[in-house]
């Protein structure tokens, strides 16, 4: 059994992506809407809750007491260790991803794993995306066990000053990326010939969850109104105590 982390609501994600809110993210940029898989009925039931979704269920604040009981188990790099660095937005953590950084961290000794931020994500990709603010991703990627240390808010395209200061020696990133829409984000590495792509060796992508969801939308919907009640009673009752 794993204790629940309190704020992170399964039912909260699953509304957001019904509902294509972008109400959870620090700062988006709206010039991209309307990108991804859309049911006829989505944007009349978006207009029938008037702000009122089960999106508003989730409570979390990201604490630094939070943080670092992620972060348990990491250490710092040896004078020796040979430094893996990896990017992405890593949306709805799931076993992709897992397979990325395990395939990642099998190149070096310690891994280090930039998370972009809202604004970032969301420029590229458009829509309500990411699903997951940056907190909440952030928290995701610590749970990994591949992973040593995260840069939160990391640049879109690395500089040779952030290479060197962080002492990276090799630069990856998986053949199963959806937001890579050229290569300048890699040129420095690659001028400096420590860029490599991995086989990222599964096809799940964060687009195929979120299309599972929508394809199903009714049935999640019915699921999450149940939830919903249930979650609202229960934070009632600790808000209560």
């Amino acid at each position: 059994m794993v204790p629940r982390t309190g704020g992170v609501s399964t039912t909260d994600l699953v509304g957001r992506m019904l509902l294509l809110t972008k109400s959870h993210h620090n700062k988006v940029n709206d010039d991209n809407m309307g990108t991804i898989i859309e049911p006829s009925n989505l944007k009349s039931m978006s207009e029938e809750k008037k702000g009122k979704s089960y999106t508003k269920v989730c409570h979390f604040l990201p604490t630094s007491r939070k943080i670092v009981e992620f972060s348990q188990g990491m250490r710092d790099p040896l004078p020796t260790d040979k430094i893996v660095y990896i990017d992405g937005g890593f949306d709805l953590f799931h076993i992709g991803h897992i397979e990325a950084l395990k395939k990642a961290k099998s190149l070096g000794d310690y891994l280090i794993v930039g998370i972009h931020t809202d604004e970032v994500i969301n420029k590229v990709r458009g829509a309500n995306h990411p699903v997951m603010n940056i907190n909440e991703r952030t928290l995701g990627v610590l749970s990994c066990r591949y992973v040593d240390e995260v840069v939160i808010g990391a640049p879109w395209s690395l500089t040779k000053e952030m290479i060197q200061m962080m002492k990276i020696n090799i630069v990856v990133t998986g053949t199963v990326r959806t937001d890579i829409v050229d290569d300048d984000c890699f040129k420095i590495p690659k001028e400096m010939g420590i860029f490599k792509m991995i086989d990222s060796a599964s096809s799940i992508t964060t687009s195929t969850v979120i299309e599972r969801i929508l394809k199903n939308f009714e049935l999640y919907d019915k699921r999450n109104k149940k939830k919903e009640e249930k979650e609202s009673k229960l934070i009632e009752e600790l808000e209560n105590k």
